[in-house]
């Protein structure tokens, strides 16, 4: 499973018009609340073969941005055995970003915007 965090409506329903067409459409959810992903992943953790194998996560975003996502993310939840990476994807152009997202150990990729159809299907059937 994968799931894709961000607070842009448009962006989300892009990506699942996309995937909507393939096999893998059961295997991709959307939030666009990072606090209620949060939670989602939360629940999600007791059983952890139902855990998403990736969290693709927009990095700018009002209310909660990715960083700092990341930050509660590895202290709610015990993500060590689940097998799962989170991607940072982004506008960004900036080193320091990039740095600082790739400094926590959950976080396996940083990815630039947009994501190519591609690279979409790939984290899904792995």
């Amino acid at each position: 499973m994968v799931v894709m965090i961000d607070d842009d409506d448009d962006t989300l329903e892009i990506y699942q018009l996309l995937i909507e067409k393939t096999s893998y459409a059961e295997y991709f959810v959307t939030h666009n609340n990072p606090y209620q992903a949060l939670e989602w992943l939360k629940d999600c953790a007791a059983n952890p073969s139902s855990f998403p194998r990736y969290i693709l996560l927009d990095l700018n975003m009002p209310e909660l941005n990715g960083i700092e996502f990341v930050q509660k993310f590895e202290q709610e939840i015990d993500y060590a055995n689940l097998n799962t990476e989170i991607v940072v994807l982004t506008s960004s152009v900036r080193d320091r970003d990039q740095r600082e997202a790739l400094s926590y150990a959950s976080v396996s990729q940083f990815v630039s915007k947009p994501l190519a159809k591609d690279q979409l299907i790939e984290f899904l059937s792995s």
